[in-house]
Formats: C-alpha cells, sequence, structure tokens
C-alpha cells in the first residue's frame, strides 16, 4: 500500500490489488490488520469479495472470502473500524437456491480471524438493487435504485435499531442531486463526506464532497484532478484515521507509479491524502471549514 501524496493520486498494490479485472470498494480496519476489496471481470460481472490479512510488515496474499460462492454476486464490501463486522451487497437467495433477482445488504461477523454465516438486512431490502453500504454513528449509508425515490440510484440512509435497522431515509440536497449517486462516505469527525454522481454537463460519475456547516451541508463540490479524471471515478472511502481517501477509478492514464497494463479501462483503485480533498473544497467554498 502507498503512502499518499499531495499531489498526484496513487495506483495501490499494483498486480496484486490493483489488477487487470475490475477492482474497487477498498475497506481496511483502523488497526490495518485486515482489508477487504471487490473483484469483478468486465461490466461487473462475476463480482465476489476478496480480503488480505497483514503479516509482520506487509499484507499476505489476497484470496476470495470463504462465505463467496461463484453461483451468486458479492460486491461492495465495508469493515467496521474495530474489523469485527463486514458489511456488503449479494444476489445470494434469501431461503433456496435460486440468486435473488437484485442485490440487497448483507453482513458477517468476524470472530477469531474467521468469517461467520453472512446474515440478511431484510429491513433494508427493496426490489431495486441496493448498493454501497457504510456505517457511520449509528447509521447505515447505502445506495438504492427502489421506486419512489428522489434519483434513478439515490443515496439513502437508515438507524440502527438493536441488532436491525429502521425504515431507510432518502438523504436531502446537496447529496441527491444527479441522475445517480451513491458510495457516501464520511470522515471520522464527521465534518467531510465524499461520495460519487453523476450530475451536470459531465458524462462521467465524478467524486464530490460537501462540508458539514451549522446549517446541513454545504453545496457539493465536484473534486478536481488528481482525483478525478476522464473515465468513472467511484467508491470513495475515507480510512478511520481521517488521513487518507480511497477511491477506484476507470481512468486510463495516471500521473504517478502506474504500471501500463493495469489501465486497460477497468477499475483499479487509488488514495490521495484527505487534505487535498478539503483543500479542493475551501477553494470553491473559502468560508466554509471541513476539518471540524
Amino acid at each position: 500500500m502507498p503512502s499518499p501524496q499531495a499531489d498526484v493520486a496513487r495506483l495501490a498494490g499494483a498486480g496484486w490489488l490493483s489488477s487487470t479485472r475490475n477492482d474497487y470498494n477498498l475497506s481496511t480496519d483502523a488497526a490495518q490488520t485486515l482489508m477487504v476489496f471487490a473483484r469483478s471481470e468486465a461490466n461487473f460481472k462475476e463480482s465476489r469479495v476478496w480480503f488480505a490479512a497483514r503479516e509482520g510488515s506487509g499484507w499476505g496474499d489476497a484470496a476470495v472470502a470463504p462465505f463467496t460462492h461463484p453461483r451468486y454476486r458479492d460486491s461492495d464490501p465495508w469493515l467496521t473500524p474495530d474489523g469485527r463486522v463486514l458489511y456488503f451487497v449479494s444476489n445470494r437467495p434469501v431461503s433456496g437456491e435460486a440468486p435473488n433477482t437484485s442485490l440487497d445488504i448483507w453482513r458477517v461477523v468476524r470472530e477469531d480471524g474467521r468469517f461467520g454465516v453472512p446474515e440478511h438486512l431484510a429491513a433494508l431490502a427493496s426490489e431495486g438493487e441496493e448498493l454501497g453500504p457504510e456505517l457511520h454513528d449509528g447509521w447505515l449509508y447505502f445506495n438504492s435504485s427502489r421506486k419512489g425515490g428522489p434519483a434513478k440510484l439515490a443515496i439513502y440512509r437508515a438507524r440502527m435499531d438493536g441488532d436491525g435497522f429502521a425504515a431507510p431515509q432518502a438523504l436531502g440536497a446537496p447529496f441527491n442531486n444527479g441522475t445517480i449517486q451513491g458510495d457516501f462516505t464520511l470522515s471520522p469527525n464527521g465534518a467531510l463526506a465524499v461520495f460519487w454522481s453523476q450530475r451536470g454537463e459531465s458524462p462521467d460519475a465524478d467524486l464530490f464532497a460537501t462540508c458539514r456547516t451549522r446549517d446541513g451541508w454545504s453545496a457539493a463540490v465536484r473534486l478536481p484532478s488528481p482525483i478525478n479524471a476522464p473515465g468513472m471515478d467511484f467508491t470513495p472511502s475515507l480510512t478511520a484515521d481521517g488521513m487518507e481517501l480511497r477511491f477506484a477509478s476507470m481512468r486510463t492514464s495516471a500521473q504517478a507509479d502506474a504500471g501500463g497494463r493495469l489501465l486497460n479501462g477497468q477499475a483499479n483503485i487509488y488514495v490521495v491524502p484527505a487534505e487535498l480533498v478539503i483543500q479542493a473544497t475551501q477553494q470553491v467554498l473559502p468560508s466554509v471549514r471541513c476539518r471540524g
């Protein structure tokens, strides 16, 4: 894993984490002892959840998570900071063996270094697709294409209620202002949110950031280069210490340490310092503080 540089988006794990296939949704626990990410073939077919554990000073080999089954699609993993719970989406059946018609949110507990049995979160399911779950301050944020939403794909959140969740509610402005958006991530101090959206005149999905204010959230700022680039930029995730932003990009060129064969139009994983995101928001919104 590279250390982020102030002026470039660095390719993460060339050849083993970022491969010639689609790699996205990188997440690690706060102690940096476990990582999870999604890997798929072109057009996000045959998606699987992968993981790797730290061995000494480095990471061990990445492998498919043991609960993943080749008959089903598992994707969009996210680890809680303590590394005990993994949220992900899947079309695995709730009962029987036939795949579900859409992706729902599931979670699995990890104890004594082993993943348990995945649990279906029925309260969050709909007839549409559920994607990109992340848990922050007792709220589970996720994307959904459910009917009646404010956009074709919108960001929702649901409050934890014991071991389950209350009914989801769509976020307001500035989050659901595009045709599609998703993958809400929040800094540890709650002051900075990042998500992706396709909005305005751009044909690409780009990363946006917004800062918490006394009245809610600031306007969303489309992040500049080297964060966004031609091609889809998506699945942002702020680290548990708030220092790094990790995201996936389908860019076919990079400004630093990228192997040419990896930049084939499939998704690779990149890292930038979170400070670069804060600076970008304050250049557009100089009166808004984004550091808590």
